[in-house]
């Protein structure tokens, strides 16, 4: 987006940059249910209970300290299911939601493999972080006016004027397109990350325009 103006004499272009940055994740934070249905409440509690030591064991097992799991929630409820339009008892499933926060991605392959395979593990939210987040932004930030500055220069010869000093500055809040990956310079760590993320930065900048 692009735009020339000028109010009672005072002229200045607004122009936008924006700059895709990909980083390495070596964090996470997961939201994960674990449910066991048996015929009555004890039994389905007890497998519930059993489901619980072993997911322990599995972090265990991938040097996870036992820290990384939280029980948020149990509970316990009768369990349907729809046959010829007729709803049938099951009998009792008894549900866990764990919080997960990984301070290493090392072993996060295996546990995605472990949990994909026992339909008892549903994982119901997942947040991807990386510790050069904070880092690459800022740069991100510098490489995105640079670019809003470039596209304004080329604006102001257009209209045979002469870019003068930055008059504002605003980094906009954006979603990442899921299906957009439009950048003004190709990110040479683009694909080499086992688990990336995409950082988007958009800045809107305010240029002095004056006569060439």
């Amino acid at each position: 987006m692009v735009v020339c103006t000028a109010f009672a004499g005072e002229r200045f272009v607004s122009t936008i940059g924006a700059v895709t940055r990909e980083i390495p994740a070596d964090r996470l934070a997961m939201t994960l249910e674990v449910a066991a249905t048996e015929m009555t409440i004890e039994a389905s509690v007890a497998a519930l209970d059993r489901l619980l030591e072993e997911f322990s064991a599995q972090m265990i097992k991938l040097n996870y300290p036992a820290t990384a799991v939280t029980v948020k929630e149990r509970k316990t409820q009768k369990a349907w299911e729809w046959n010829d339009q007729k709803r049938v008892l099951l009998g009792f499933s008894s549900s866990a939601t764990l919080s997960v926060h990984l301070l290493s991605l090392t072993n996060y392959g295996k546990l995605l493999t472990f949990i994909g395979t026992h339909e008892q593990y549903e994982i119901q939210w997942t947040r991807l972080s990386g510790s050069s987040e904070g880092q690459a932004r800022r740069s991100a930030v510098a490489e995105a006016l640079q670019a809003a500055r470039t596209k304004a220069v080329l604006l102001a010869e257009e209209g045979e004027a002469k870019l003068g000093k930055l008059l504002e500055v605003t980094e906009e809040e954006v979603e990442l397109p899921e299906f957009s990956r439009a950048r003004n310079a190709r990110d040479p760590n683009e694909g080499t990350a086992a688990y990336p993320i995409e950082i988007l930065v958009r800045v809107r900048a305010k240029f002095e325009l004056s006569e060439n």
